[in-house]
């Protein structure tokens, strides 16, 4: 085994490293003395913590190595992806996360489950409460899969280590500081991650520009070597084919804020809805400034750096290549960063469905043995997803797109319907989840996920679905309980 390289830049990365454990621990000494409503840190957080938070969350291993990937091979094109995800979170921020703080306020909702079922009763209500858990404990353990092969790929080329080596302990370090520090955990986490990652953003993206004009002439010869279409916006396309993949893509972002639980439960967590809504320019203003600044770099270094094998390691790839040693080890952190807050989140989403949702257990136990139940669960799930990670096929773009694809299907129709305060019963509401799941895997299934992406089919058929139950079913089988 190749003896592990420590040096100034895994220095800095140690040290950034150190005091994500610190906030964990913070948190965790916090949450011992404040127990009222820990799931949600009080229901407290101001709008820097939630807008950075959800950003960072929501801003996962993708961002570092898929979209870098994506515009390594694919060129400009691949900007179309953010700027299509504005279009969708300029709907979301309009209408939801205000109203989502006040439904959760009112419901005393911790989970999307929680939220989804209140004031509905019967059979179909626990029903709705399971099948969405389901849902999302399936789609997000596969979704935290792709963030462990994107950290895989990080420590393999920092460290040198083997590729299940590299895994393991990726996995391993984020796992216990999940498990360490929980929601408000997560939170404080994510606030220090936030500020790495954009001090990250900026090295790179200057780093990659000085080396593209350092040597233009090289440069040039690099980018015209890549094909004509590098630098078009719409290579090989028509108008009809660029408006599918903006407005999928749109659809795929409103799925993505309403049906992403660990992203949600931010907007739960502010401290009104007033404050919640004010987050959202910090939200998306980080979130489009990192994902455009490493497509960006990824078209850059296409320039710099011809040739890389797998271009989703290219960030790593070119800050070992004659780069400061204190700008690698930001990087180094950057890159742990972005993954690490994602994966975080998800973890500490999943434990809550399963124990909440699934198991029953709303309220935190007074015994030592009981408080142990949510990071054991944390931490048993940390490992059922590294064996998954293990034989998903695909790349983290692949995996992590279709993921999140499904749980909007699945959940984001059923979480706008409550949101909005539209009518609905107990049945109409479970059988819109049904019709949202199974028109998404029917339209990937024919192979139209690259027309128009499954989300949008997914949301769109749950909503008619609802109305048409909803507007002609029998009263008795509906279980009159409209909310």
């Amino acid at each position: 085994m190749t003896p592990l390289k420590i040096g100034t830049a895994e220095i800095v990365f140690f040290i950034s490293l150190a005091i994500t454990f610190g906030a964990a621990f913070i948190a965790r000494v916090r949450s011992g003395r404040q127990s009222r409503d820990e799931d949600l840190a009080g229901r407290s957080l101001n709008r820097w913590l939630v807008g950075l938070s959800a950003g960072t969350t929501g801003n996962s291993g993708f961002i570092v190595t898929g979209a870098v990937g994506l515009g390594y091979a694919g060129g400009i094109h691949w900007l179309l992806l953010p700027l299509s995800w504005l279009l969708g979170d300029l709907v979301f921020w309009t209408l939801f996360p205000a109203r989502l703080n006040r439904l959760a306020r009112e419901a005393n909702a911790t989970t999307l489950s929680e939220m989804l079922t209140f004031n509905l009763t019967g059979k179909f209500a626990r029903a709705t409460s399971v099948i969405v858990a389901l849902l999302l404990v399936t789609f997000l353990a596969t979704y935290t899969a792709a963030q462990w092969l994107a950290g895989k790929k990080f420590l393999s080329g920092m460290f040198e280590l083997s590729d299940l080596t590299a895994l393991i302990v990726f996995a391993a370090t984020i796992i216990a500081y999940s498990s360490l520090g929980g929601f408000r955990g997560s939170v404080y986490t994510d606030f220090v991650q936030a500020i790495v990652r954009m001090l990250g953003t900026v090295i790179a993206l200057v780093a990659v520009t000085w080396f593209a004009l350092h040597n233009t002439s090289n440069f040039s010869r690099n980018i015209a070597a890549a094909g004509g279409d590098f630098l078009h916006f719409f290579p090989n396309g028509t108008i009809i084919s660029a408006a599918g993949f903006v407005f999928g893509y749109a659809a795929a972002a409103v799925g993505f804020g309403l049906g992403q639980p660990q992203i949600v439960s931010r907007y739960f967590a502010g401290k009104s809805p007033e404050e919640t809504r004010a987050s959202m320019w910090i939200y998306i203003g980080f979130l489009q400034a990192t994902w455009i600044a490493m497509t960006l770099f990824g078209v850059l270094l296409r320039g710099v750096m011809p040739g890389i094998a797998d271009p989703e390691t290219g960030l790593s790839v070119f800050f070992q290549k004659d780069i400061s040693a204190i700008a690698t080890g930001i990087i180094f952190a950057d890159v742990f960063a972005t993954i690490a807050s994602t994966s975080n989140g998800i973890l500490v989403a999943m434990s809550q469905a399963l124990l909440r949702d699934l198991f029953g257990r709303k309220e935190e136990g007074r015994g030592f043995l009981a408080r142990l139940l949510t990071p054991i669960t944390t931490i048993l799930l940390g490992i059922f997803t590294i064996a998954l990670s293990l034989v998903l096929p695909g790349t983290v773009f692949s995996i992590a797109v279709d993921s999140l694809s499904k749980i909007g299907a699945g959940v984001a129709g059923a979480v706008l319907i409550k949101a909005l305060g539209w009518r609905h019963t107990s049945f109409s509401l479970f059988i819109s989840v049904v019709a949202g799941i199974s028109a998404a895997l029917v339209w990937t299934y024919l192979g139209y996920d690259g027309l128009f992406n499954g989300a949008g089919v997914g949301i769109a058929s749950s909503l008619l679905t609802n109305w048409v139950f909803r507007a002609f079913g029998s009263e008795k089988t509906l279980e009159k309980t409209t909310a």
